[in-house]
């Protein structure tokens, strides 16, 4: 009996329904109180955690010995002993060997909250430089533990939960390089992958049973876009999903998912329009951006329209370190040819589509001599008038390859506040800045 009601607690606590797993706890406290203790805790602890909790500016003042990774680790520390005490427990034989597996899968799993914290810790404190190359790092090494640990295997959803968690973080990390060295193919692979393992989490939350269980009223996701739909599978829409009951862990997944699709949709639009224009001759554009929570083709057009601006767009800093290929990807085999000159600065965007081709020699001329202020992230955008064709350019560096360019063909005197306003909130998003912030916003 024992063993079946744990079995419901992890079910619940998996599920983030933490009132029932309360309710669940109160009775198993009344039978084996030492365990009903360690669940009390990690139902605390889990609450905390999966509404980012610990990053709140509040979560800094509280008592050291309360904070959410100190009492994962009091909780991973108080388990071997437990478990060594088991034997002289009046429990069945069955329910003990039961019980020492869910605790030692336990005592992994807290130490793998205790080292996500400070996964989701670093993110936050890269929400400016963008720096995340060390952070995946430590990631694929908690994931490759994870792996080993098999902690769905003795917890269930509960270690379910953690593995889904931790790929999918890893294949959002992994795509935001992917998209930032224009590599289309592996930016698909990586987003679908990250897609499928977030719908495939939510899918098994709703589907697990317990006594208790708290009611809730699904209800149903906007449609997407049809390149959405064909690449990353069947529409959510004819998945129930729990509206806001979603902790937020999960949905700051789902907006950072949001946010890099909206930014491979505008880094491969070239590509993806070829594609779409099969599917829809009339008004691609809109097709294309159609359901994505970010549409910054409708925000780009709309500046444009409304300052009169020449020409919008996204210039590609070709690197040797890192192949180009215009169309995003190359058959195995075929000998990599590094574009030269004035070719190794592309347009891999613009609005509208006719590229500025006779303003790119002043543009290359602005980012190479203005590389340390583009480099540098908290730097407003560089704005330079030229005299020699006598247009006014804005250009901020959105990521290491990547520069947007605001090109108007007459002469400001001074900073055009507007303009200054508006390529820093779109680069602010392309970098990713506005929705790591949403780490410690997320309501």
């Amino acid at each position: 009996m024992e063993e079946e009601l744990c079995q419901s607690i992890l079910k619940a606590l998996g599920a983030f329904d933490y009132i029932a797993a309360s309710k669940l706890i109160s009775k198993i406290n009344k039978i084996y109180p030492l365990m009903g203790s360690i669940l009390t805790r990690l139902c605390n602890c889990e609450n905390s955690f999966t509404q980012l909790q610990f990053l709140r500016s509040r979560y800094f003042f509280m008592r050291k010995d309360t904070s959410v990774e100190v009492v994962y680790t009091t909780i991973a520390n108080e388990i071997p002993r437990e478990i060594q005490n088991i034997d002289s427990s009046a429990l069945s034989v069955n329910d003990k060997s039961s019980i020492m597996g869910i605790l030692s899968a336990l005592e992994k799993f807290c130490c793998t909250r205790r080292d996500m914290i400070t996964i989701y810790q670093s993110i936050l404190a890269q929400s400016i430089k963008g720096e995340f190359q060390d952070i995946l790092i430590e990631l694929e090494s908690v994931q490759k533990r994870t792996i080993a640990d098999c902690l769905g295997a003795d917890l269930g959803i509960l270690g379910i939960g953690v593995e889904k968690e931790i790929n999918i973080l890893t294949s959002l990390l992994k795509a935001r390089t992917a998209i930032m060295n224009y590599a289309f193919q592996d930016s698909c692979i990586l987003l679908y992958s990250s897609k499928q393992e977030l719908t495939e989490w939510k899918r098994a939350c709703q589907e697990q049973d317990y006594p208790e269980k708290s009611s809730s009223r699904p209800d149903e996701t906007k449609e997407i876009s049809p390149w959405v739909f064909s690449l990353f599978g069947p529409s959510e829409s004819k998945i129930l999903r729990q509206g806001d009951v979603w902790p937020n862990t999960i949905r700051w997944h789902t907006r950072v998912l949001g946010n890099l699709t909206a930014k491979m949709t505008l880094y491969f639009n070239t590509i993806l329009l070829e594609k779409e224009c099969i599917l829809n001759e009339e008004d691609a554009n809109r097709s294309l951006w159609k359901g994505l929570r970010i549409d910054y083709h409708e925000q780009i057009s709309s500046f444009r329209k409304k300052y009169n601006a020449h020409s919008l767009g996204i210039v590609y800093e070709v690197s040797d370190s890192i192949p180009f290929y215009p169309q995003g990807y190359v058959c195995s085999g075929i000998p990599y040819e590094p574009p030269q000159g004035i070719h190794s600065f592309p347009f891999i965007y613009c609005y509208p589509k006719d590229t500025p081709n006779k303003h790119l020699p002043s543009i290359i001329s602005i980012i190479q001599g203005s590389k340390r202020r583009l480099s540098n992230p908290k730097n407003e955008p560089v704005y330079f008038y030229d005299n020699t064709i006598g247009s006014t350019y804005y250009l901020m560096r959105v990521d290491d390859h990547a520069v947007f360019v605001i090109i108007y063909l007459e002469k400001h005197n001074h900073r055009d506040t507007a303009t200054v306003e508006f390529i820093t909130h779109i680069v602010t998003s392309l970098r990713g800045s506005t929705v790591i912030e949403e780490l410690i916003k997320v309501d």
